[in-house]
């Protein structure tokens, strides 16, 4: 088994709105992630959320998904990821797709040659590039499960990916998304406008109160 561990804790402090709620092709940012892992055959999914907790969930129907607090959000992506791998590590779940939510643009046929490469064997890390990027989301296997709980937070997942290139399996897409973030309302704004979506949400909606 697969769990796709989506990363959604983060304080939006550049966007200035939960990036997990932003609209997108009728949708939001975390249901349209959540969909394609669904799509892409990822049964077990899992949702990491941070202080906009309670908005996201009076807005998102996560229903059959798996959710974890990180109450310290401010450490970084690698926190959230530990505290779900601390959910999955003595299960029976061969690697984790971990996902930020601010990217979800992604295709839903690059996600699938990511899983189909990782099913393949020989790689406990996945991780798609574009133009000689490596880029999100990656497949991190049961054989680094360990390395990134052990891992300081200061250091990051990179520290993984890096440690033992000879491990990962760089796949090569034709889609800059896995290379983009959407963090700001510029590239929000420039995610609509290539998605022909701009006029329908000419700017971003107004925070909701934590």
């Amino acid at each position: 088994m697969i769990a796709a561990i989506i990363l959604a804790a983060g304080d939006s402090v550049r966007m200035g709105f939960p990036k997990a709620l932003l609209p997108y092709r009728g949708s939001t940012f975390l249901a349209t992630v959540l969909d394609a892992c669904r799509a892409a055959g990822v049964d077990r999914r899992m949702v990491v959320l941070g202080r906009d907790a309670a908005n996201i969930l009076a807005e998102v129907d996560l229903a059959g998904v798996e959710l974890v607090r990180n109450p310290d959000p401010e450490t970084g992506p690698l926190r959230s990821i530990q505290l779900a791998l601390e959910e999955i590590v003595n299960h029976p779940v061969e690697g984790a797709l971990v996902w930020h939510v601010d990217r979800p643009h992604i295709p839903l046929a690059v996600v699938e040659v990511l899983l189909d490469r990782f099913r393949q064997g020989g790689a406990a890390i996945v991780v798609p590039e574009f133009d000689g990027r490596r880029g999100h989301p990656v497949v991190f296997g049961r054989a680094v499960f360990r390395e990134l709980l052990d891992t300081p937070i200061d250091r990051g997942a990179r520290a993984v990916v890096r440690a033992d290139p000879s491990r990962v399996a760089a796949v090569k897409v034709a889609h800059a998304a896995v290379i983009e973030d959407v963090d700001t309302p510029e590239a929000y704004r420039n995610l609509l406008r290539r998605s022909d979506l701009l006029g329908t949400t000419p700017r971003l909606p107004e925070p909701p109160a934590r």
